[in-house]
């Protein structure tokens, strides 16, 4: 049979900023500190807490035991470690939208839209990165809400051809 684990028994100074915790509005905070609560002053089980709080066992079981080791430390946010949140610089962002915004038939490609390892090796290539994943690339795209699949670049000359041959085409429609 597993071990039945609490948090220790609290101190009036720890119960009180637990409450006081429990007024802010860090979801994430208020929601370990009633993990604590429960625990230590109610005498509720991890599995018991668990769906209380919206969270795994393993995730309750986390805050008792970093509560019991750091006390009300342990319950405050930790920092990021350092890595690739850091890398790219709001001005190195902004190139990269920016070529991203730009229709790839402009920048010299034979291409029509970008797609996420195009616009990749073109930023490899040029120089604009050393390096860069997929994924952090998607992401510079998203948080700048730029959609790398939609610039269509026409010529004024193929777009003159699309409208001359549908002019010429019964039933359809023009796009």
């Amino acid at each position: 049979m597993p071990k039945l684990i609490f948090a220790r028994p609290l101190d009036p100074h720890e119960r009180a900023s637990l409450e006081t915790l429990m007024e802010s509005d860090n979801e994430a905070v208020k929601q370990r500190a009633l993990i604590v609560l429960l625990s230590s002053q109610e005498q509720y089980r991890i599995p018991e807490i668990a769906p209380m709080v919206g969270l795994h066992v393993d995730k309750v079981r986390k805050w008792v035991l970093r509560f019991n080791d750091q006390g009300m430390q342990g319950l405050q946010p930790t920092r990021r470690k350092p890595g690739p949140r850091g890398k790219f610089d709001s001005a190195l962002c902004a190139r990269i939208l920016e070529i991203a915004r730009t229709p790839p038939r402009d920048l010299g490609l034979l291409r029509t839209t970008w797609t996420l390892d195009a616009l990749r090796e073109y930023l490899l290539s040029r120089s604009v990165v050393d390096e860069i994943s997929r994924e952090s690339l998607r992401q510079i795209l998203l948080r700048g809400k730029v959609s790398w699949q939609d610039n269509r670049a026409r010529s004024e000359d193929v777009t003159r051809w699309l409208r001359q041959w549908r002019s010429h085409q019964p039933n359809r429609t023009t796009l």
